[in-house]
């Protein structure tokens, strides 16, 4: 992929919108293999990417860009530790990053992280998926919210390659996909119309 702008930032935010979109497939396939509580964990990871690759791209200092661009040695995996939480990353790609992209994963954060995080750490709800099955309509929904997620990598990656026609066009799939997607936060409405 041909970045507009070369630079050890674009570099890693477009590998984190890599990660977010592989994770997208994992969770597709987890939920096809009957595996729904890996599916959920995978999800907290393809969130986790998307906030990443926004971090980066909106609000990260050059001193933590140079820490995430290191080398993988374990001077670097340990310089690398020091860098913000996702409530802390969240908080700063609020005050940053557009409104199209905050709305998308504040709403995330909001509805979906925590009880997500127990699938991470096999908490009370993969406990009680697993005894009392897990309901369709639920998987579904996970799905949607999963493709929301890739959809917006893939605006990112757009930006990032900085074509502008390619933006919108991607930008407007969303149109086109709204069955298997989540609805639009209410600030994009017009955009979508």
């Amino acid at each position: 992929m041909v970045l507009a702008i070369e630079s050890e930032q674009n570099q890693l935010a477009l590998s984190a919108c890599h990660l977010c979109i592989e994770h997208s497939r994992v969770v597709r396939t987890a939920f096809a293999i009957d595996a729904p509580s890996s599916a959920c964990g995978v999800l907290r990871l393809q969130y986790e990417a998307l906030l990443r690759a926004s971090w980066l791209l909106f609000a990260a200092t050059p001193a933590q860009i140079e820490k995430l661009g290191r080398e993988l040695t374990p001077e670097a995996e340990l310089a690398a530790k020091n860098l913000p939480s996702a409530t802390e990353m969240l908080s700063k790609v609020l005050g940053a990053a557009p409104a199209g992209l905050t709305a998308h994963l504040a709403e995330f954060n909001e509805y979906s992280r925590h009880a997500l995080n127990s699938y991470v750490h096999s908490g009370i709800h993969p406990l009680r998926r697993v005894r009392e099955g897990f309901p369709a309509e639920m998987a579904l929904n996970l799905i949607r919210i999963s493709n929301g997620l890739m959809h917006m990598a893939y605006r990112m990656l757009a930006m990032l390659m900085g074509a502008q026609r390619r933006m919108d066009k991607v930008t407007h799939l969303y149109k086109q996909f709204t069955d298997c997607c989540p609805m639009a936060p209410s600030g994009e409405a017009s955009a979508k119309s």
